[in-house]
C-alpha cells in the first residue's frame, strides 16, 4: 500500500512523542531479550511472531516521532519507504511485508511454518532488527534535544 493512501485511510496525524518512542523502544528490545532466552526451544512460528512484533515495534518508534499513529500494520511498512527511503532496501521492505503477511497466518489461522524458516531468514531478519535498533536509537536522540 502507498503511503499517500495511508494517510488517507488508516494513519492519523498526531503529536510527536519521543516518550511512547522510547517506551516502544524499550518493549522492543525486551521481546528481543525474551527470545535470545528462548531461543530454539520455542516452536518456529511463535519465534517468527515474537520478531515481527519487535520489528513491528521498533517502526512504530519511528512513526510517533513522526507524528503519526496507524491502524494498519501495512502502512507501517509504508512509513518506512515513505520516511526512510534508504535505511531498508527494497528486499528488506519485502520480506518485512512477507513476515507480516506470514504473522497473520500464525495469529488468525493457526499456520505451521517450515522447520528451517528461522534458519534460512535468520540473517535478514537480525540485519533488519539491528538496522532498526540504530535508527531508532538515532532518531530518538535527535527529536529528545
Amino acid at each position: 500500500m502507498r503511503w499517500e493512501d495511508c494517510v488517507e485511510y488508516k494513519v492519523k496525524k498526531i503529536k510527536p512523542n519521543p516518550e511512547q518512542a522510547i517506551s516502544l523502544f524499550h518493549l522492543a528490545t525486551r521481546r528481543l531479550e525474551s527470545i535470545e532466552k528462548r531461543g530454539d526451544e520455542e516452536f518456529p512460528q511463535l519465534l517468527v511472531e515474537s520478531y515481527y512484533e519487535a520489528i513491528k515495534e521498533l517502526l512504530s518508534a519511528l512513526l510517533t516521532l513522526q507524528g503519526y499513529k496507524s491502524y494498519s500494520h501495512e502502512c507501517i511498512i509504508s512509513f518506512m519507504s515513505a520516511f526512510y527511503p534508504t535505511t531498508l532496501n527494497s528486499v528488506q521492505i519485502h520480506f518485512l511485508d512477507e513476515m507480516r503477511k506470514l504473522r497473520s497466518d500464525i495469529l488468525y489461522r493457526g499456520r505451521e511454518i517450515a522447520e528451517d524458516y528461522l534458519e534460512r531468514n535468520l540473517p535478514l531478519i537480525e540485519e533488519i532488527r539491528d538496522i532498526l535498533l540504530v535508527t531508532v536509537e538515532k532518531e530518538v536522540r535527535k527529536k529528545s534535544r
